[in-house]
Order: C-alpha cells, then sequence, then structure tokens
C-alpha cells in the first residue's frame, strides 16, 4: 500500500481556521463523552458519526411517543442529552450498514470485516471534507484517522483507541500460538486479522496526527515504543457515571460465604479469560463462585474443568449489570492488552475492589493493595496468588470497598470533560502558533 505525509492541501489555505473542531468516530463511542466536552466548551464544530437519536426535534418527539419501549430503549443508546442534533452529521450509509450488520449474525466474519472497514473509511472521508471544508480542526478517533486526515490534507488530532496497532498484533499472536484452542476470538480481533494493506494504514494512522491522546499510560508506552513523540501524546483517563453505578450499603456482607469473583465484559483470549481459569484450578478446593457476564466467543468449554464454580450469563441488562458489581467481593479483568477497561471504574464505583494487569487502565487508577490488585499479564500464579490473600483477609477485603468507592469518585466524567477540553485546546495554541512561525 502506499502511503504518504500529510500536506496543507488547497482547500485548507483558501479556509482560515475555525478555532473548532470536528469529531469521527461510529456508534456511541464513550458514549459520546468527548463530543460533549468540545460541545460544552463551544469548541464543536460537530460530530461525523454513522447514526445518532435525538428527541429535541418534533419528529423524534412524536416518534418517542409511539415506538414500542424496547425499540426506544435501543434508540436511546446512540444519543447523547446536552449534545445538540444541529451539531451532529450523519452518514447514511453507514449508519443504515452497521445496523444491519449488528444484526444479521449469520454474515461471515470476513464479509462483516470488509463492509465495517469500509464503513469506517467513509466516515472518515466525510469527517476529514467537512473539517477541510469548515476551516476546523480535526479530531479523529483510530481505525478512521488514515482516511480522515488523507481527506483534510491535514494533520489533525488522533485518539488512539487500543494500544498502537503493532504492540497489539505482537501480544495477539503470542496468545495465539499459547492458546490455539482460542484462535476464534483471537482472529477476529482486528489487528490480527486485517489484510496487510489495511493494518499497514492503522500503524500509518498512528505517524499522521500532530497530537495524540489516549486514555491509559499503556497505550501510550506502546506509541512511544513504536516511534510517537512522548511530548506529543497525553493521556486522559475516562470518566464514569457516579449516580447510576454505586455501592448498596444495604446488602449484608457475610465473609463465610464462598468468595464471589466477578468479571464482566467480551469472553474471549485477549481479556485473559484462560488465565482466570488457570489461576482456579490452581485453587482446586477453594470455596470461590466465578460469575461471568459477557458473550462467550471461544466457546463454553472453556469453563468446562471449573463448572462447578463458574456461573456465565451472557446477557444482562444495565441494571442487573450493576447489581452484578455490587453483589461480588472482587472483581477481576486478566486483560492480556486493554485501551482502558471500563469496567474496572464500573466496579470501582460500585465499590467492588479490582485485580487487572498493567496492560490495562488499572495503573493509572488504583493504588496496589489499596483499592485492588495490579498483577503481570499471562500470570496465572499471580492471580492465584491475591485470590489466596483474599480467601483469609474477607474482612480486609471487604474494608477496601469504602477505598475503591472514593477511588472513583475522583473520576467523574467532568474531569474526562476537563482533560479533552484542555489537550484540546493546547492543540490547537500549538498549532497556530505552528502555522504563523512557518
Amino acid at each position: 500500500m502506499k502511503t504518504s505525509s500529510i500536506a496543507p492541501g488547497p482547500r485548507e489555505s483558501s479556509n482560515a481556521r475555525s478555532g473548532k473542531v470536528v469529531v469521527v468516530h461510529n456508534g456511541a463511542r464513550d458514549r459520546y463523552q468527548v463530543a460533549l466536552a468540545l460541545s460544552k466548551a463551544g469548541l464543536l464544530e460537530c460530530l461525523v458519526t454513522d447514526f445518532f437519536w435525538s428527541e429535541e426535534t418534533m419528529c423524534g418527539r412524536i416518534l418517542a411517543a409511539w415506538l414500542p419501549k424496547r425499540v426506544l430503549t435501543v434508540l436511546r443508546q446512540r444519543s447523547a442529552p446536552g449534545l445538540p442534533k444541529s451539531q451532529v452529521k450523519t452518514c447514511l450509509i453507514a449508519g443504515i450498514g452497521s445496523f444491519l450488520l449488528d444484526k444479521a449474525r449469520f454474515v461471515p466474519f470476513n464479509t462483516r470485516r470488509w463492509l465495517t472497514r469500509n464503513a469506517d473509511a467513509r466516515l472518515g472521508r466525510l469527517a476529514g471534507n467537512t473539517a477541510a471544508r469548515r476551516g476546523a480542526e480535526l479530531l479523529s478517533y483510530s481505525y478512521y484517522a488514515f482516511d480522515a486526515f488523507q481527506a483534510a490534507g491535514r494533520a489533525g488530532i488522533l485518539f488512539q483507541l487500543h494500544p498502537h496497532p503493532e504492540t497489539m498484533r505482537s501480544l495477539l499472536q503470542a496468545e495465539l500460538e499459547a492458546h490455539p484452542d482460542c484462535a476464534h476470538s483471537l482472529l477476529q480481533e482486528w489487528e490480527l486479522n486485517l489484510p496487510p494493506d489495511d493494518f499497514e494504514r492503522l500503524i500509518h494512522e498512528t505517524k499522521m496526527p500532530h497530537t495524540s491522546l489516549a486514555a491509559s499510560s499503556f497505550t501510550k508506552r506502546s506509541l512511544l515504543m513504536h516511534g510517537v513523540k512522548a511530548n506529543s501524546v497525553q493521556v486522559v483517563p475516562y470518566g464514569i457515571d457516579l449516580d447510576k453505578f454505586q455501592p448498596d450499603l444495604t446488602l449484608d456482607r457475610d465473609t463465610s460465604k464462598p468468595l464471589r469473583l466477578l468479571f464482566v465484559g467480551r469472553i474471549n483470549q485477549r481479556k485473559g479469560i484462560k488465565y482466570l481459569l488457570q489461576a482456579l484450578a490452581l485453587l482446586p478446593d477453594a470455596p470461590i463462585e466465578l460469575t461471568v457476564c459477557g458473550r462467550v466467543l471461544d466457546g463454553l468449554e472453556l469453563f468446562e474443568q471449573e463448572a462447578r464454580r463458574v456461573i456465565v450469563r451472557p446477557s444482562v441488562s444495565p441494571e442487573e449489570l450493576v447489581r452484578a458489581y455490587q453483589d461480588a467481593d472482587l472483581f477481576i479483568l486478566p486483560s492480556v492488552a486493554e485501551g482502558f477497561g471500563q469496567v474496572l471504574l464500573e466496579s470501582l464505583a460500585c465499590g467492588l475492589p479490582v485485580l487487572s494487569t498493567t496492560n490495562t487502565a488499572a495503573p493509572d487508577l488504583i493504588h496496589n493493595g489499596v483499592e485492588g490488585f495490579i498483577v503481570d499479564p499471562r500470570s496465572p500464579e499471580q492471580i492465584a496468588e491475591r485470590l489466596a490473600w483474599a480467601l483469609t483477609h474477607r474482612e480486609e477485603l471487604l474494608a477496601m470497598r469504602l477505598a475503591a468507592r472514593s477511588c472513583a469518585e475522583t473520576f467523574p466524567w467532568t474531569r474526562f470533560h476537563e482533560g479533552i477540553v484542555r489537550a484540546v485546546r493546547n492543540a490547537l495554541a500549538g498549532q497556530a502558533v505552528y502555522e504563523e512561525a512557518a
């Protein structure tokens, strides 16, 4: 694949910078918090996305009154109260395509991948053209940035969702070799499954921006390992809805009962599910119950050896998920590679101590041994060691719940908003100085 450096195009030179930002991503990425932050600060030119539901228009209000509750619930997952519909630009083709792909599970994975990546490219080009035409800065999430920056004719801001593509591929390839029985889920990861030319685009887009944002220090380190300059990357951890996720102080905590562990997320080997099961196997007679909430991608046979101690819940409602956090004694996310791990903040907000790896946002969120535990990835022995401690220190584990909630309270979404706005303003000011000097 031929790639090129980004140089100012004729559209840029004919439009003065507006001082505002075009944001691009599909779906309800990060609950639209980046666009919301910029909108509230008066910095948002528009959000370019595939589908967006709004009830602020008359048509939206009429439909909301007539649509079945179940349909309306789904639609509201693609809405953001406080983000004006006038600041959202949708791509109808990409929106219809993403909706159909979500429902048509029978579509072969390679076909789904091709359609998804084409929709991503379409969104990127739409955002880039919009930014160029309106003289706005461009903030693109990864997976859209190559096409977005090319269409804009200039560099912009990249929000790097996952660690660097080459870091991801290396880690996933090691998992594939160590656990071929988990090939089904591992080969669905973009960084292992994309054709060579598309994978090269992912690598190239990390070199294109003048500023990169990451939600975790692990993601930043992965970028630096592959040549991105340290002073161009800013870490802005996500936030959490502290009203939606909160502890249930009325629950009776009986420390004589089995230790209740919780795992939430897509159940695949990137999230280290086998290492958790191997840790349980190292404690064969321990009174432990593990609840796993999420869709199993590699088959239920993964759980056969620990079936007596594992409950799999493939589908839970938002209310049931909060209850699961509240009921558990310890949350486990043994991920091999994670851009952040929002479930960590959800757990902490519910007063649930966490156990996770250095390849997640855990080092950015907690102090080891205070609000939870941080272990090395791919280490069932370290997980088992922490579980053994928890089994013999139930009162201390119970006391960690208060520290967990206090930790989450320092990460409201308003903090994320402030971080995004500060990073974007710094980027805009830096670019203005650079262009004036040039």
